[in-house]
């Protein structure tokens, strides 16, 4: 039977779990991610003790209840971003180095041998590196580590995929000294075939594969290579606003698509592959001391298409002119009417995009030659207005890891270094010319403003260039990170005491290299940017005090800085050189206070955590009316506090029956005030500076900062089991416009008019609600060596299709109609299922 084996290094540790990741989804993952919960091994390498120390092999019921529950609600962890989490692979860090976030995608589908990972969440010693308040994973992808064994599986679903097929084989560590697993799946869905998919227009199409080849060469040493990928094609979904959903009459209403010629196409497609290869040297120094060293290289292309358009009317349906509300502010009762009535009854023509028109029009639109004498010459080819493009980054990341562990009595030491030159350049392809001839390089917003035609090339050595389906256009430019760092962490254990203590220093070099000479910009879009360098260093510590063999308390604390996000430093990072005044490094602050009980029909935590983070920059682009541009605005100084209180209970009754319970309330809020900048994007006009935004005490939107839930689970002893689970949800915030809590957005208003001041500073807090889910599950051994299994998950029994789950204030506002412009929100799916059944021999 196919099994991982995972030895875990680690003490004692209130969220300590080993968990099976459940990868289906195509995100990439901003938010800490929240897995399926298996068990494992117990930790072989802790030595005898008179209180022993908090094992990992008992999963935390908070965790796994969570990765259960709640994934749905788009419920983070103490409301972290994913950059607060280390991501490893056979100990190498995966986060990228760019966002800090780790891409689950890059290995999704391959469940069996992603399945048992070490998952350590809050400030934890780490035996792989430094890890920051969400923790870390490690997935141990060695083909040793897996037993002998084949499965194949099968899923139905009606979430992102409707079919999944899974195939893995391992020849486990054979005699001769070698060891193979190989594994591989398929993963399909469409919205308009098979089962329901809620979002209408959406598909998935992903494959996955894998290979790990190990060599034992002797009692020592050990070579093992680990190759994997994973090629995902999605057609997405949008956010929309109230009114859209409402005169839709879905609230899965989604404005990325439309009919051509009759058939589905979504605007929106998401294209991602990048593989990975590693290859690891593991010594066996001797008793009690290990080296292992991994070379490692990530590369491919993520790519996400869109609509483009130049002198033609938007084409996306829900455009605020093209709806009814538009109208009714104008006082245009008549035309706002006819427009709801469309929307209700003319599906095609107004809740869609019109592939067809867009078509026609570009086959419509004959190019006309300039000419000196004023009369335009004319040809037979047609210039698009509208195109499809594809947004590319292509990223190269070249590096290494080394780590030495070694054990002296009752200290365990571990020293890490480890590189990065990590190279990812970003461009533009034509997609799909739509039925036209071509499509000019130049800025259309510029074009349209009547300025020098330098200005408004994007490639000043390619003036007006006729760019054809497959070609680079818009902009050319790569990102460069060269990272490296040096950590050590020593762990001493005690009859009654067990203490730990890590130190961190690291340094990111960042600059921008552009590959063409933009006309707005020529003298810094091409070439590299000045060399930012961010000089990191960190601290960490914390104890267990044994109370006795069943009792714990135990107390971590860290400080450390890392480096901003690469986006964050440039003005206008696609098309110039120039940098973000007063960026700086990231400050974190974090600690936690946990009390424990094991006993073997009965677990609780109950924690206590915060978190300070400080210093952050925050990017966003948004198409503003008035200056008929893209604006960048940048905050710089962005201070956020995570604190809150966590319990999970477990308590199994007659062997049989298991009962948990988890709540968590939160406070996650921005308790600072930034400094605001924006810039237009296409000249270098700065439109302020030095603006106050006065965010201190809003939550951070995004995540329920109130969860609780309580499960019953039957255990039979004839391999069958089944659940039921109540899930509560509440302090659900939609994130704030940070504009709109500055003194210029309501300067014009006065006293008595409180009911419009408070439209545009308050945070809007969305309805509370409930789910009900439910799960079961049969296993069949045949002959002693075939298990067959069966498993059923249900979501959201009741089918309540009318709950939030997040949304957005939009950047593009207006102080004089705030709800011009209205918050964009998304619904949590009716229910869904997946049912897996598995044959392994």
């Amino acid at each position: 039977m196919l099994c991982a084996s995972i030895t875990v290094f680690s003490q004692a540790d209130s969220t300590a779990t080993e968990t099976a990741a459940d990868t289906s989804a195509n995100n990439q993952t901003f938010n800490i991610p929240i897995f399926s919960t298996s068990g494992g091994d117990l930790d072989a390498d802790v030595e005898q003790q008179d209180v022993s120390s908090l094992l990992m092999s008992s999963r935390d019921v908070f965790t796994q209840f969570s990765s259960f529950q709640f994934s749905a609600a788009r419920f983070r962890m103490r409301g972290y971003m994913a950059e607060n989490q280390n991501v490893m692979i056979n100990g190498v860090n995966v986060n990228n180095l760019e966002t800090g976030f780790s891409s689950w995608s890059s290995w999704g589908g391959l469940n069996d041998v992603t399945r048992y990972v070490e998952n350590r969440f809050g400030v934890v010693s780490n035996r792989y590196g430094f890890s920051g308040p969400g923790g870390y994973t490690n997935i141990d992808s060695k083909a040793s580590s897996f037993k002998k064994g084949t499965r194949v599986g099968y899923a139905s679903a009606n979430r992102i995929f409707q079919h999944r097929a899974m195939f893995t084989h391992s020849t486990g560590m054979m005699q001769n000294g070698w060891a193979i697993t190989l594994s591989g799946s398929m993963r399909q869905g469409d919205a308009e075939r098979g089962p329901k998919i809620y979002a209408p227009g959406t598909y998935f199409s992903a494959f996955a594969y894998y290979a790990s080849i190990d060599k034992r060469i002797n009692d020592k040493h050990m070579l093992s290579f680990t190759g994997f990928g994973a090629p995902i094609e999605q057609g997405r979904a949008s956010a929309a606003t109230l009114e859209t959903f409402e005169i839709a009459g879905s609230n899965y209403y989604n404005s990325l698509w439309g009919y051509q010629n009759g058939k589905v196409r979504n605007s929106n497609i998401s294209r991602t592959h990048r593989p990975m290869l590693m290859l690891s040297h593991i010594f066996n120094m001797g008793p009690g001391s290990k080296l292992t060293t991994s070379l490692f290289y990530t590369f491919g292309k993520n790519g996400l298409t869109g609509l483009n358009w130049n002198d033609a009317p938007n084409p996306r349906p829900d455009y605020y002119r093209y709806l009814p509300s538009y109208y009714y502010m104008l006082g245009d009762t008549a035309n706002g009417d006819i427009l709801k009535y469309n929307w209700e009854n003319k599906v095609g023509s107004t809740q869609q995009i019109d592939w067809d028109r867009l078509i026609r029009m570009n086959q419509d639109n004959l190019y006309t030659l300039p000419s000196q004498l004023g009369q335009g010459i004319n040809t037979t080819e047609t210039r698009a207005r509208y195109i499809l493009e594809n947004k590319i980054e292509d990223l190269k990341n070249y590096g290494f890891n080394t780590v030495f562990n070694k054990r002296i009595k009752d200290l365990f030491v571990s020293i890490g270094a480890n590189g990065n030159i990590y190279k990812n350049r970003k461009y533009k392809v034509l997609e799909d010319l739509l039925g036209a001839s071509f499509w000019m390089d130049v800025d259309q917003f510029a074009e349209n403003l009547g300025v020098d035609e330098s200005f408004q090339q994007n490639d000043l050595d390619n003036p007006n260039k006729k760019i054809r389906e497959g070609e680079k256009f818009g902009y050319d430019y790569t990102i460069n990170v060269n990272r490296a760092e040096l950590w050590g962490q020593a762990e001493y254990t005690m009859n009654k005491v067990d203490v730990y203590f890590g130190l961190t220093v690291s340094n990111n070099t960042i600059w921008r290299e552009g590959h063409v000479a933009n006309g707005k910009f020529p003298t810094t879009s091409k070439g590299e940017s000045k060399k930012s360098n961010f000089l990191n260093y960190g601290v960490k510590g914390g104890a267990t005090y044994k109370i006795s063999g069943r009792h714990f308390v135990t107390a971590n604390g860290t400080y450390f800085t890392r480096t901003p996000e690469s986006n964050s430093i440039f003005v206008s990072q696609r098309v110039r050189n120039d940098l973000v005044n007063g960026v700086t490094n990231e400050e974190v602050i974090s600690a936690d206070v946990n009390y424990l009980a094991k006993f073997p029909t009965f677990k609780m935590r109950l924690t206590y955590y915060y978190t300070q983070i400080n210093n952050q920059t925050w990017v966003r682009s948004f198409w503003h009316d008035l200056y008929n541009n893209n604006v960048n605005y940048i905050m710089t100084n962005v201070d956020q506090n995570h604190q809150g209180v966590e319990l999970g209970l477990e308590k199994t009754f007659f062997t049989s029956h298991v009962v948990q319970a988890v709540f968590n309330y939160g406070q996650n809020i921005y308790t600072g005030r930034p400094t605001a900048q924006a810039w237009q994007d296409n000249n270098a006009t700065q439109l302020f500076s030095d603006r106050t935004v006065y965010l201190k005490n809003y939550r951070v939107g995004g995540s329920p900062q109130m969860v609780a839930g309580i499960g019953y689970k039957y255990n039979a002893k004839k391999y069958w089991f089944a659940g039921v689970y109540f899930n509560y949800f509440d302090e659900i915030y939609i994130e704030p416009n940070p504009d709109r809590r500055t003194a210029e957005a309501i300067d014009k208003y006065v006293e008595g008019e409180q009911e419009l001041y408070a439209s545009i500073i308050d945070q809007e807090k969305l309805p509370r609600y409930f789910t009900l889910n439910a799960n079961a599950g049969k296993s069949f051994r045949i002959q002693k060596k075939y298990f067959l299994n069966f498993n059923l998950s249900v979501n959201n029994i009741l089918n309540n299709q009318k709950i939030i789950t997040s949304g957005f204030e939009q950047l593009r506002w207006d102080k004089s109609q705030v709800d011009k412009f209205d918050s964009k929100y998304y619904y949590m799916q009716g229910i869904t299922y997946m049912f897996i059944v598995n044959f392994s021999f």
